[in-house]
Order: structure tokens, then C-alpha cells, then sequence
């Protein structure tokens, strides 16, 4: 695995480039919402075609998001370069899934969901890496906390597919690859915001493309 750095950040319209860091501090893990917890289904994309999606599309000499096979690909040129698409809608409390896929390009690379995002200078992030690492991210005010990065066997590494689960309760989030948790966290900073994804490029050459799929929100079961 390469050193996984951190550049500025870049506001394009609804897509962004961003350098990543690390957030928030984490806890002792507890039983939090997963798999069980879910209750009533707020939203479902399955990414079939761009009529009527609430997702838009563009193609870019750097960064290109389109639909393409039933899915929604981010295809990322630049070394370094970090890029995300938000949907439009607030929401607090929730459990976001979707179905990632690393499509092709390096392993040294970051993929994941964004949530409660509040602009394009205050959200969070949790991604992982083609070659088996994760962290959480919190950009707040335009500054990124300090990285963290940890690696987990449990996220599929290479060409291959991960279920991305993040629960957001109150200030308590925890996320999953592939039906296990990898870590909770505790943070204040936004209590509400949009969701998203997120692909990027870290320093080995090669572009990026990971393809979404299936994403789903529910109301987290009380």
C-alpha cells in the first residue's frame, strides 16, 4: 500500500476533489445498527438507467460519473485526485448501503459513501481501498481531521465487489464492509446533510473507475 496523502479540496458543482484525512475519534465498539436494524426503506436507486434518476452525469477530461451497464461509474484520470457526487435530499438519521465495485485501475485507491453533508466544506466520508484498507473522514470548515487508515480482511480487495454500510445515529456512526464491522465512531460536527459517493486515484498511475450500485437508505429501527 502506498502512503495514502491528503491535497486540498476543489468545489465543482456538485462533484468535488478532495484530499482525504481522517475524522473523529474513535470509540470502543458497541453493538450499533447493522443488518437487523433496518427499518423503513427512505430510498432505493438501482442505477438501471439516467431517465428519471435524481443522479446526474458528466464526462470530463479528469473526472468523468455516468450510468453505464445498470450501474454509476466514477472515472477518475488525475493521479491524486479525489471526486464525489452528492443527491440532493437531508437526512439525519439513517443506514446508507450500496454496492461498490472496483471496475478497473490501481488497487492504491479510495471508493466509498459521503454523508451528512452539509456543503461542499462540511461532511463526512467512509471509504475503503482496493488493497484492503479504511478510514473515516470528516471535513469540516474546508479542513480535514488527521488520517487514519487501518486495514480490515474484510473488505474484498481487487477487481472485486463490497457492500459499503454506514449507520448514522445521533452522534454514533459505525460501518461495515460486507456484513462486518469495522469500526464505530462518535462525532457532533453535522447532525444532519445529503449523501453520496466518492472514487479517487492515491499515487500509483492509472485511472480509477468504481461503478455503484444498489444503493439503499432506511430508517434505523428503534
Amino acid at each position: 500500500m502506498q502512503f495514502k496523502n491528503r491535497l486540498g479540496l476543489v468545489l465543482v458543482s456538485l462533484v468535488t476533489m478532495v484530499a482525504l484525512a481522517s475524522i473523529v475519534l474513535p470509540v470502543a465498539l458497541a453493538d450499533q445498527p447493522g443488518n437487523d436494524s433496518k427499518g423503513k426503506l427512505l430510498y432505493a436507486e438501482n442505477f438501471s438507467t439516467s431517465k428519471g434518476s435524481l443522479w446526474g452525469g458528466d464526462l470530463g477530461a479528469n473526472f468523468s460519473y455516468y450510468f453505464e451497464k445498470g450501474k454509476y461509474k466514477l472515472n477518475v484520470n488525475q493521479m491524486n485526485s479525489w471526486r464525489s457526487v452528492s443527491y440532493g435530499q437531508n437526512y439525519d438519521n439513517l443506514i446508507l448501503e450500496v454496492e461498490a465495485t472496483q471496475e478497473s485501475g490501481p488497487n492504491d485507491n479510495v471508493y466509498g459513501v459521503m454523508t451528512r453533508k452539509v456543503d461542499w466544506n462540511n461532511y463526512y466520508l467512509f471509504l475503503i481501498s482496493g488493497d484492503g484498507y479504511y478510514e473515516m473522514a470528516k471535513l469540516k470548515n474546508n479542513t480535514w481531521s488527521p488520517s487514519n487508515w487501518k486495514k480490515s480482511s474484510a473488505i474484498h480487495t481487487g477487481d472485486a465487489t463490497n457492500i459499503i454500510r454506514a449507520v448514522c445515529d445521533g452522534n454514533n456512526f459505525s460501518f461495515y464492509a460486507n456484513d462486518i464491522k469495522l469500526d464505530d465512531y462518535t462525532d457532533s460536527s453535522f447532525p444532519s446533510g445529503m449523501i453520496g459517493v466518492t472514487g479517487g486515484t492515491i499515487y500509483t498511475k492509472g485511472n480509477a473507475t468504481i461503478g455503484f450500485d444498489n444503493l439503499r437508505i432506511w430508517e434505523i429501527k428503534k
